[in-house]
């Protein structure tokens, strides 16, 4: 049997107390940290703004987005330069609804063509029984 060779173990990297290990701490980087609270403002915004739609209009239509860019330009050095951008889209309120009726001219009212069929007068009913109210037949 052959004796196996120790296998050669890597070499631990050195700690960086540096490191970024989240993307909270990216994101913290911009603007000295005033990104970060406000995407957090803003995205708390959003939050309460679905719920309100949701009290309003139930939950038809009740969604909304966060978007965030992280830009990277490498430089000569070694160095990264970065921009960042945060979008947020609300629910959309549903559209403005009413309700109206056409009349014999093709115009819009408010007038009911049933309410024109209740205004009328009263009608006769040929030979009728006046007991039951059934109508005879006329033969």
């Amino acid at each position: 049997m052959t004796a196996k060779l120790p296998t050669a173990t890597p070499a631990p990297e050195p700690r960086d107390p540096y490191k970024m290990r989240s993307v909270e701490q990216i994101l913290s980087l911009f603007d000295g940290g005033d990104f970060l609270k406000q995407l957090l403002t803003d995205h708390r915004q959003l939050q309460c703004d679905l719920l309100d739609h949701k009290a309003e209009h139930g939950t038809k239509g009740c969604s909304g987005s966060m978007t965030i860019t992280v830009n990277y330009a490498l430089g000569n050095s070694g160095d990264v330069a970065m921009g960042a951008t945060a979008t947020f889209k609300g629910p959309k309120k549903p559209p403005s609804s009413a309700a109206a009726f056409i009349n014999d001219q093709g115009e819009l009212t408010l007038y009911s063509p049933m309410m024109k069929q209740m205004h009328q007068p009263v009608r006769d009913l040929p030979d009728h029984d006046p007991e039951t109210g059934e109508i005879r037949d006329v033969d």
